[in-house]
Order: C-alpha cells, then structure tokens, then sequence
C-alpha cells in the first residue's frame, strides 16, 4: 500500500472551511515573504533574506506537520495559497542570481536568427545584439549550456518580450501546472492530495522558481509528467514528457533504466525480461524524440556541447561529497579533480542499478536518483535543490525538506562577492547544511530499516 493510502478514502472535502491554524500558518508565510520583496536587491541583504527565509520555513514547517497530522483543511485553499505565494515573490527582483539575464540573451540571439550555441555573448559577432542586460551575463565569454527545449522557452519569452518578469512568469506557470499534477498523482496513488502543500508550500521552489526564475521549473514540470503517465501506463505519453524533460535540463536521463524497467512485464524477472521489448515500444521512440528536439541546433556541430562541456569539466560549488574525494585524492594523484568527478559518477551509476533492483515504484526510484545526483554534483546550487522537492508529497522526508532550506545557506557566498567581486566559500556554510541533513538522513534510514525488519519474537 503507498504511504498515506489510508487517507485515501477519506479525503478532506474541497469546499470545507479553512481551519484557523493553516490561515495563521498561510498569513504569517505571506508576511515573511513580502518581508524578502521589500528588501529589493538581496545581494547586499543576505542576513535579512535569511531571516524572512527561516521565518517562512518555520511557518511551512508548521502546516506541514498540519497536513500530515489532520484531516482538516482543503486542497483548493493549499492551491489558491501557493498561487499568492508566487505572485508575491514574482515581484521581487531577481537578485540572488543572474542566470536569468542568460535566458534573455539566448532569446535575443535567437530572434535575430542566430544558433545560441554558436557565439558567446562577448562574441565580436554579436556586438551589434548587446543592449543594457548584457553586462549582467554570467560568464559572457563561454556559450550557452542550456539544452534546445529551454531554448525554445527561452525564444518564446523574448518574442512576447526581453524582461526577466515574462521569463519568471511563464516558469511560475510551469511551476503551478506541476502543483496541480502532483494533486493528481497524489490522488492516482490513493495518498491525500493536501499532501501537495510540502512542495506547493516550500519556500525553495518560491524563491528560485517565482523570485530567481529558473529554468528547473520546465524540467521538473515534464519530469513529474512522465513519471504521471507512466503510473497510468501511457506509456507514449509517458516517453514523450520523458524526452521533453531531458531537452529541458539533460538530467533526467539518468531515469531512462527506470522508464525501462516500468515499462516492461508486470510479472519482471530480472536479467531475461531487463533485455525484452515487451510492452517497451514506445520507451525506444525516446532517442529519436531527442534528436527531433536537437535539429534546430545542430547546425554548429561539437560547439553544440562547448558550453556544457566546460561546466562539467570545471564548475564546482557547494559540494560535499565530491570536494572531500578530490581533497582526499589530492596528496597521492595529480588529476584528482577529475578522478573525484569519476567516482562520483561511479556512485551515481551504483545507485541506478540500486534503484532498478530493490523498487518496483518508478516515483520512489525516481526519488533515490534525484537525490543521489544532487549529493554526488560537484556542483550544488539552491535551485538545484527543486529535482527532489516534489517527492515530498509522496514521501516525506523531513532530512531531504531541511536541507532544501538549509541550502539557501550558501548565498553566504554573496555577501563578499557583492562588495569585492571575489568569490570564496566559506566551510561552515558547507557544515551548517550538510551536518543537520546527514544527522537526520541517518535517523530517517534506521527508523525505515527498523520498521521494514521488525525484531522477531524469540521462541520459548
């Protein structure tokens, strides 16, 4: 049965009365955030940020164990919440972070029929596209990373207009479309769609999505889709929302051998049926579906992955894992770094093939591999955090909901780079979300095992 399957039949009816504590919980989540909209530029503002974030957090924190604990309450009102929520952050500013300014820039190019790929902003070519925004372009000199759906996205905006409010509102939309698929597949799997509020609630994807304007949203939104048409086995549905989502960020090809999995025999019997096609037709349409949404593109050649290439290659922020491998490396191997980044991708790997042997469920498997990427990236932005939130209605983890609070820690790194331009990070930062996540992952992972192998009474 799937955890909350109790609630299942007796769901909270959708026009019952708002109860008081989750209308003080929404008011005082509302408040802290236009408290961060009124600090205008957040770059020289982290402290206060902080403090209207971990506000809101508390008071998520509080209508989730709400949610979780009653029966009280609506799923319209979580909704209609989230939707205000949103609203708000979008008028703020996108301040914490520029790569929205990148989006533009990819659009711009595009409309004047340009490949985005083929230049770099600082590009002589495109000297004559550089308005008021192309100073504010991170790292103008490599070109873009982004892959051919948010592309498209990006071309889009700019068409109706070059402004970061077009751009945040349309991912917003993509961000509430996701809310309402996640009530959808709540319900699917007989679990309490006001379970939504864990991620419809969360202060992470209302800063980064509604407020930074992030291009995750349109990853996360297809990813979500597909996981959705798999479980109501539309399986061509569920490979064309598959291959979208990768066209929209690349990483949720690491769910391919899941799809695979899925997709097969009800009755699977691992290695005969792993290598079957049975029932997987439609699962093997995926490459050509990727390679339709690459063609606009493809007309530059290898400089198609230029950008991306020197992202995996050399970025690195607020890792874990794959610093302290590189650091251990460091005394005895030269190329450490890149060592570091193939053991990461050795451990990534070991948790794929974990995956596909010990679950059944594509959206608990789904849940491993998203996270397990997030902890093994050499790179770990905020934003980067929205890949394992929307599990947290189906699996509630509160380890994996704090650190997706704990994470808005490392803008720290903002605070000297706003005033002398030199980008350092600092190791508490690291500690102060790593440690409180690790504590409680652990404590999580004991109590699962305890109760999934209750001790046996001993025999007289």
């Amino acid at each position: 049965m799937p955890e909350g399957a109790a609630l299942g039949a007796n769901h909270p009816p959708a026009n019952r009365l708002v109860a008081a504590p989750p209308l003080l919980l929404f008011l005082g989540i509302e408040i802290a955030l236009i408290y961060i909209v009124s600090l205008g530029d957040l770059r020289g503002q982290i402290i206060h940020f902080w403090y209207g974030a971990g506000a809101a957090f508390l008071l998520y924190s509080g209508a989730a164990l709400w949610v979780l604990r009653r029966r009280e309450g609506s799923t319209r009102f979580i909704l209609l919440a989230a939707l205000l929520f949103r609203l708000t952050m979008w008028n703020s500013p996108a301040t914490l972070s520029d790569d929205i300014y990148r989006y533009i820039w990819d659009g711009r190019v595009q409309l004047h029929g340009i490949n985005p790929y083929r230049h770099a902003p600082d590009a002589p070519q495109l000297t004559p596209l550089r308005n008021e925004l192309h100073a504010q372009i991170n790292h103008r000199e490599i070109p873009t990373i982004y892959p051919p759906l948010a592309q498209l996205f990006f071309l889009a905006a700019a068409a109706i207009r070059q402004d970061p409010a077009t751009i945040k509102l349309g991912l917003l939309a993509f961000d509430l479309a996701l809310c309402l698929l996640l009530v959808r597949l709540l319900a699917l799997r007989q679990q309490d769609p006001r379970r939504v509020l864990l991620y419809a609630w969360h202060p992470l994807p209302l800063v980064e999505i509604a407020g930074s304007g992030h291009i995750d949203a349109l990853g996360t939104f297809f990813l979500m889709l597909a996981l959705y048409a798999l479980v109501a086995t539309r399986k061509k549905a569920a490979a064309c929302a598959l291959a979208a989502a990768f066209l929209a960020k690349l990483v949720p090809a690491l769910l391919l051998p899941t799809f695979w999995k899925a997709s097969g025999s009800a009755r699977y019997k691992p290695p005969r049926d792993l290598l079957s096609i049975d029932g997987r037709l439609p699962l093997l349409c995926f490459p050509l579906l990727c390679l339709f949404g690459l063609l606009p593109y493809l007309g530059v050649g290898s400089d198609i992955v230029a950008g991306l290439s020197t992202y995996l290659q050399h970025w690195h922020f607020n890792d874990l894992i794959y610093s302290t491998l590189r650091d251990l490396l460091k005394t005895i191997d030269p190329a450490a770094a890149l060592h570091a980044r193939w053991l990461c991708t050795a451990l990534l790997l070991s948790t794929v093939y974990y995956a596909i042997k010990n679950t059944a469920d594509p959206i608990r498997a789904a849940f491993w591999l998203m996270g397990a990427y997030t902890l093994l990236s050499p790179t770990l932005h905020p934003w980067y955090l929205l890949w394992v939130l929307p599990f947290m209605p189906f699996f509630c983890r509160w380890s994996w909901i704090l650190l997706a609070a704990l994470v808005l820690l490392a803008y720290e790194v903002l605070i000297d780079y706003s005033l002398t331009g030199i980008w350092s990070e600092k190791t508490w930062v690291k500690w102060a979300q790593y440690a409180p996540f690790y504590l409680l992952l652990a404590a999580e992972t004991l109590k699962s095992y305890q109760k999934s192998n209750p001790e046996q009474p001993r025999s007289v």
